[in-house]
C-alpha cells in the first residue's frame, strides 16, 4: 500500500480544515481580507510542506514482514554524513515558515524561535510516528533536518525583517500610502 497526498479524501479534508480555519478567523477572531490573503498563502505552503515531508508513505506488507529497527530511523549525530544538497533544500524548505509567520502574528525574535522549533519538531517528530505506526521507518528523524530547517526559519525571518525595513523605508511618514497589503506589516 502506497499512500499519495493526492487522494480525494486528502484533499477533501484540507480543504475542510481550511474552510474552518477560514470561518474561525473572520466570524470569530474578526480578521480582515488582507489576513486572509497572508493565511491561504501560508496555509498553501504549509499544505506542501507536508505533502514533501510526510507523503508518499510507503507500507508495502513485503517491507513491514521484512522490517527494520526504530533506530534505523533516528540518527542523532549531527553532520553523521554530509549531504550538502540535503542541507541546501532544508533550508530552503523553511525560509517561507520563517519569511510568512510574521505577517500572520506579530512575532519577537523569541517567538520565533519558538514556533520555529515547534514547527520542525512536529514535521521531524511525525515522520518517525508514521514510520512506527506503519512498521517501517521510510523516513528518518535527523537532527541534521533539524538545524538546517532552523536555519531556514531563521534566515525567512531576518529576510522579513529587511523587508518591513525596506518598507518602511518607502512609506515613511505615509502611513496612507503604504499599500493596503502591507499596512498591518508595518
Amino acid at each position: 500500500m502506497i499512500i499519495y497526498f493526492d487522494y480525494w479524501e486528502v484533499i477533501t479534508s484540507i480543504i475542510i480544515i481550511y474552510l474552518l480555519c477560514v470561518i474561525a478567523f473572520r466570524f470569530f477572531f474578526h480578521k480582515n481580507w488582507v489576513f486572509m490573503i497572508y493565511f491561504t498563502i501560508f496555509y498553501i505552503y504549509l499544505a506542501g510542506v507536508v505533502n514533501l515531508t510526510q507523503f508518499p508513505i510507503y507500507a508495502t506488507e513485503a517491507m513491514v514482514s521484512q522490517g527494520n529497527s526504530i533506530w534505523e530511523g533516528i540518527s542523532l549525530v549531527p553532520f553523521a554524513t554530509v549531504d550538502v544538497k540535503t542541507y541546501i533544500l532544508n533550508i530552503c524548505m523553511t525560509i517561507p515558515f520563517g519569511f510568512g509567520l510574521p505577517f500572520l502574528m506579530k512575532a519577537s525574535g523569541k517567538k520565533m524561535i519558538v514556533m520555529s522549533v515547534l514547527f520542525i519538531l512536529l514535521i521531524e517528530s511525525s515522520q518517525f510516528i508514521i514510520g512506527v505506526m506503519v512498521g517501517y521507518m521510510y523516513r528518518i528523524f535527523d537532527v541534521d533536518d533539524i538545524i538546517f530547517n532552523f536555519i531556514g526559519c531563521m534566515i525567512g525571518y531576518v529576510l522579513f525583517i529587511l523587508f518591513r525595513k525596506v518598507l518602511r523605508y518607502f512609506y515613511k511618514g505615509e502611513p496612507n500610502q503604504t499599500p493596503v497589503l502591507f499596512r498591518h506589516v508595518l
